[in-house]
């Protein structure tokens, strides 16, 4: 009866051991997948800044009559280019080849890095939307007084609008990246802790 009694005990130690190891996998797993997304995300961000300075490019080609408007839209375009040297530092990288310390440094460089060019990310944003609106307008006004007033009320509003929620939901993405990623260094702490 002893002897049963100590192989069942053993059996469901080893049990428990097991779904704590499972538990602890599916933290880091958990980890490397959100800070994966993030990455992902910031990286197609960055790439997008070079598609941006090209619209404005191809907008100045349009504008190359009016100089001072097109000088204006090549602003926008510079704080594109500006934006995709300043996030240079980010790389693509095969998160599941790292090692737990190598992860929580490369999340920990990430959180610093976003929180960092958040400000300017935004500015930068704006200035081009800003630019983007004024070349447009100079692109489709005409002479006509009343229809050039309400071209470009038209526009500042939209403007305006698109800002807005850019600006709303930037807000909301990077608290949201800075929560989880906080979220994603502790647990990878907890199991760093557990695991030597």
């Amino acid at each position: 009866m002893k002897n049963i009694w100590k192989e069942d005990m053993n059996a469901l130690e080893s049990r428990i051991q097991i779904n704590e190891k499972k538990i602890k996998e599916l933290e880091f797993n958990k980890a490397t997948t959100t800070f994966d997304k993030f990455l992902k995300i910031s990286l197609a961000g960055k790439n997008m800044a070079l598609v941006y300075a090209l619209i404005s490019f191809l907008l100045i080609i349009k504008l190359w009559q009016t100089p001072f408007i097109a000088l204006i839209v090549g602003i926008g375009s510079a704080a594109m280019i500006f934006s995709y040297f300043q996030h240079s530092t980010l790389k693509k990288l095969d998160v599941t080849r790292l090692s737990l310390i190598d992860l929580q440094k490369e999340i920990n460089t990430f959180r610093k890095h976003t929180a960092q060019t958040a400000v300017y990310d935004l500015s930068i944003v704006f200035i081009w939307m800003a630019t983007i609106g004024i070349g447009l307008y100079q692109l489709i006004s005409k002479s006509d007084i009343a229809y050039n007033l309400k071209t470009g009320a038209i526009i500042s509003i939209i403007t305006l609008l698109w800002f807005s929620l850019s600006y709303f939901g930037s807000k909301r993405i990077y608290r949201g990246i800075d929560i989880e990623l906080t979220k994603s260094e502790n647990e990878l702490k907890n199991y760093q802790k557990t695991n030597f």
